[in-house]
């Protein structure tokens, strides 16, 4: 574009120069046709020839806004039913479900609710009492406190805890130790009412012996051999009001081990012992 301005120019001066001083020496005005052949101006169609403006049609074109069809087909939100279709709520059944409270099994005559469940098959945890006469878990090879108390002479204390599906009150309680030489024993037989505790199970009570199997040992006038740091097969029997009963054997060591009772303990049962021996106080 910018050449074409420049060559008009260019022309009509070569032209006027080459006429003025050519050999015919003609007049330069009739001759000068140059400037009507000087096309280029008029014939300069690039401006009405520029369609573009008119045949840009893209903006009549661009259809993708009216056609944009999104905005009306978003049917997600009418479509989005899950805050009406959200049953969670009214279907949380599990409040109303736990059934564990009003299950808590039948009426019991102390008033203690049933421990666990009526259908399951009773279980228990054999204890017995320690030297701090605190009440711990026993089993096979455990040692089992031979203690003192309050009517005199020498028992092993054998109670239960986490005993479950039974009726906590007025609950049968049996213990006994026997002399697996001589196949002698002795037991003890009482009726006692389980403390629940939060975890829904029952137990002996520590403070109180009488919850307690109260095993007489000594003085020892019915074994063959010492009672103390030797073996002896304990049967611990749990049995509810209910007629729900289970029996647990095992072997355990008795021994005389409160401090400061050590040596009359051993006295009264040792073997062969005689009620009336002298032993150290």
């Amino acid at each position: 574009m910018h050449f074409m301005k420049y060559v008009p120019v260019v022309v009509l001066l070569s032209l006027y120069l080459a006429m003025s001083c050519g050999p015919e020496g003609g007049d330069p005005s009739h001759d000068a046709g140059t400037v009507q052949d000087s096309g280029t101006s008029q014939d300069a169609g690039t401006k009405p020839d520029a369609g573009t403006g008119k045949d840009s049609g893209t903006d009549q074109d661009s259809g993708t806004i009216p056609d944009a069809g999104s905005l009306e087909d978003a049917g997600t939100t009418p479509d989005a039913g899950t805050t009406s279709d959200a049953g969670t709520a009214p279907d949380a059944g599990t409040t109303s479900d736990a059934g564990t409270a009003p299950d808590a099994g039948p009426v019991t005559s102390c008033g203690i609710p049933y421990l666990g469940d009526i259908n399951g098959p009773l279980d228990y945890t054999p204890t017995a009492l320690g030297p701090d006469s605190k009440s711990s878990p026993i089993g096979a090879g455990s040692t089992v406190t031979i203690k003192e108390p309050p009517q005199g002479g020498r028992v092993s204390f054998i109670g239960v805890r986490d005993a479950i599906n039974m009726d906590p009150c007025s609950a049968t309680l049996i213990g006994s130790l026997k002399d697996p030489s001589s196949g002698k024993l002795v037991a003890d037989y009482r009726t006692t009412t389980l403390e629940r505790g939060t975890d829904g199970r029952g137990a002996s009570i520590d403070e109180d012996i009488s919850s307690f199997s109260n095993v007489t040992l000594c003085p020892n006038n019915w074994s063959s051999k010492d009672i103390f740091d030797q073996d002896y097969e304990l049967t611990i029997i749990l049995k509810d009001g209910r007629g729900k009963a289970l029996q647990k054997v095992f072997t355990v060591r008795l021994a005389c081990n409160v401090p400061g009772e050590d040596a009359y303990c051993r006295c009264i049962c040792k073997q062969g012992y005689k009620l009336g021996d002298p032993c150290p106080p």
